[in-house]
């Protein structure tokens, strides 16, 4: 137990003080190098510590004490047209930290501890903000999440495991607009955060009548989050608009999800995986501001509107001798974003991600690198939280979106 507590220690601390935890995306799959090689197409071949986040279930095959700490590094770039008027993203590096720990108690149970962010957003808009229309949605905005999972994982034949877990995620919310429209110059800022809880059920079937082939299945559940913020609005109050300074508290509702992966081991060597995600996002239809002193009215900030929508991968992995391993990995991944209700905060649609990585392993230690790069649909539609001057919804278009991400995971067993 001492070994595991100062393991623990060892791969917490570095997250707990790692700056800047975000992501250039909403939802993240990113979760160690080995799985965005394969384009998350992890749920049903090897286990690693790390499918603690892809696939509890597969933890059952895990030997002793096992460890991973990884770092995922993203960049990314888009440009947003709002009523004819374009704006692109600053230059700027995301950081995504993860670790996990397993252990096997036994023949039949093996538990574990991740750390991973599971929901990121960030971006700020370049250029004059102020004369942009697009700055009364958001000039900036920033969604922060941990995620704690402790997790316990049943063997419960030689051909059947099951996994449950426990999700303890937090959360930090930012943006700032400046409300042009309604009062020229005046710029506010909205800020809150909170923990919540949700969990997972999760499998893994290998059947003993097609011994190449293995079943991976996973659902989570989605997350009510209520966080505790401020509303600031630089000394201004806004009747209009119903905006002015104070406390606030409000509601962001996160999806939920059920994903499922079929693995083929073509050969000793070579084994191949395809998987969908399945997300319920038209659960997240608003962020809801409330100001806590009851003076004001709650208003909406942000109608959403979202599209359940899936998310198709493809991945494989050669071994190329007893260190070496070669991976890639595709993914479709489409955009809950409704072409009615686009805002300024995620300014992609329709994603394709290509990967590459490799790994190196010796007995007790391995390292695995991978690259993606995304590339996003152009999207035009419109927005129904702004006007023109006729009073008709303006037009807004996400032009030239692409992301690079890079992949660095260390793992040991004890």
């Amino acid at each position: 137990m001492q070994k595991i507590i100062k393991t623990l220690a060892v791969l917490v601390l570095p997250v707990l003080f790692c700056a800047d935890v975000q992501g250039a995306g909403f939802a993240l799959y990113e979760f160690s190098a080995r799985g965005t090689a394969m384009g998350g197409a992890t749920m049903a071949n090897k286990a690693e510590a790390a499918s603690l986040a892809y696939n509890p279930a597969l933890i059952t095959e895990l030997e002793g004490t096992q460890a991973q700490l990884g770092l995922t590094v993203v960049t990314a770039d888009a440009t947003t047209s709002v009523m004819g008027q374009s704006r692109s993203l600053k230059n700027d590096t995301w950081y995504l930290p993860n670790f996990f720990i397993t252990q096997k108690w036994n023949d039949q149970v093996s538990v574990g501890l991740g750390g991973f962010s599971r929901y990121g957003l960030g971006g700020e808009y370049d250029g004059n903000i102020q004369t942009w229309p697009g700055s009364n949605l958001a000039y900036k905005v920033k969604v922060e999440t941990f995620s704690f999972t402790p997790t316990i994982a049943v063997k419960a034949n030689d051909e059947l495991s099951i996994a449950m877990g426990l999700e303890a995620m937090i959360i930090g919310f930012s943006q700032s607009s400046f409300f042009n429209l309604a009062a020229p110059g005046v710029k506010y800022d909205i800020s809150g955060s909170g923990v919540s809880w949700g969990g997972n059920f999760s499998l893994l079937y290998r059947p003993h009548w097609a011994e190449k082939w293995a079943l991976g299945a996973m659902y989570r559940s989605k997350i009510k989050q209520n966080l505790n913020g401020r509303i600031d609005a630089g000394g201004n109050t806004i009747p209009s608009i119903n905006i002015k300074g104070g406390n606030a508290e409000g509601a962001i509702t996160l999806p939920d999800s059920i994903s499922a992966g079929i693995s083929y081991q073509a050969t000793d060597k070579w084994v191949l995986e395809a998987g969908i995600v399945g997300t319920f996002w038209s659960s997240y239809d608003q962020i809801l501001i409330q100001y806590k002193d009851n003076s004001s009215n709650p208003f909406v900030y942000n109608n959403k509107n979202y599209k359940d929508v899936y998310r198709l991968n493809f991945g494989t992995e050669y071994q190329l001798n007893k260190n070496w391993a070669l991976r890639a990995g595709y993914v479709y991944d489409k955009s809950p974003i409704n072409e009615k209700e686009m805002d300024t905060l995620v300014p992609v649609d329709d994603r394709q991600i290509a990967s590459i990585g490799v790994g190196y392993s010796q007995e007790r230690w391995s390292v695995d690198l991978a690259y993606a790069h995304i590339f996003a649909k152009d999207l035009s539609g419109i927005s129904s939280q702004m006007s023109d001057k006729l009073g008709a919804p303006v037009s807004l278009e996400y032009t030239d979106g692409k992301s690079d991400i890079f992949s660095i995971t260390f793992g040991y067993k004890f």
